[in-house]
């Protein structure tokens, strides 16, 4: 008999609009997944999406409004609950949203996550910080969400950071480890194949389970051209039986 699993897949859609091509055509590979679980970041909520529920984070992220943009939304099969979309007071907003859902593996824990870039709000925006810091809040925010969340968890979505470590300062790739502490694992690491290049979009998870086929998707379409400045991320989940 074979294993219970699920497929989970993570893209920043770079804010893509519905109606555009290359929307149309990142939603139509992450259909073609079966997935049943997807985190989408910077996307809008009105993207399509296969039948099933989708939870958002709140719409204030700090920058101007415009209408139906969502640093994550989450998807899944089946219904969602005990949804929050703070998280921790520490967290800036508008950049976290997770929910409980039943998946082939039982009930999972599911954060989505969109963890600011390293110049969020010092050049453009409130123009209020120094590079990193609001990551490094958003990090330290995280590690107080992550220890009050029991049984399986995964996160997935933007964290821009590559893992291992390439050019984020050391001191702010220790602050993104110590987030995860030991209870967590990323799924993500290295270079992912096909593409082989490094991502800043994760797939983490409590080490009650296990990745594997772990795969990059490919982010030019078929005319070559770039969809996205970010490809798409996507590993199959199964129990740990260790």
């Amino acid at each position: 008999m074979t294993a219970p699993s699920l497929t989970i897949a993570t893209w920043n859609l770079q804010w893509k609009r519905p109606h555009t091509a290359a929307c149309r055509t990142m939603a139509d590979r992450l259909i073609e997944l079966d997935p049943d679980i997807l985190c989408l970041t910077e996307a809008y909520a009105r993207t399509r999406l296969p039948p099933g529920h989708t939870i958002e984070a709140q719409p204030n992220y700090g920058y101007p409004l415009i209408e139906g943009r969502r640093k994550v939304v989450l998807w899944s099969r089946q219904s969602w609950e005990g949804v929050d979309r703070v998280g921790h007071t520490d967290l800036p907003t508008g950049r976290f949203v997770s929910g409980r859902t039943m998946t082939p593996l039982g009930r999972v824990t599911v954060v989505g996550v969109c963890i600011p870039w390293r110049d969020a709000h010092v050049s453009s925006g409130r123009r209020d910080r120094t590079p990193w810091q609001d990551h490094c809040a958003y990090l330290a925010g995280l590690a107080t969400v992550f220890a009050a969340i029991d049984g399986p968890v995964i996160v997935l979505g933007d964290f821009n950071q590559a893992i291992p470590r390439r050019t984020a300062p050391h001191v702010v790739y220790a602050a993104l480890e110590q987030a995860l502490g030991e209870r967590y694992t990323v799924a993500t690491t290295g270079v992912l194949a096909p593409l082989g290049r490094p991502s800043i979009d994760h797939i983490a998870h409590t080490r009650d389970l296990v990745a594997t086929d772990v795969t990059a998707v490919s982010n030019r379409g078929d005319d070559g051209k770039l969809l996205s400045d970010h490809f798409g991320v996507v590993s199959t989940i199964c129990a740990n039986a260790e």
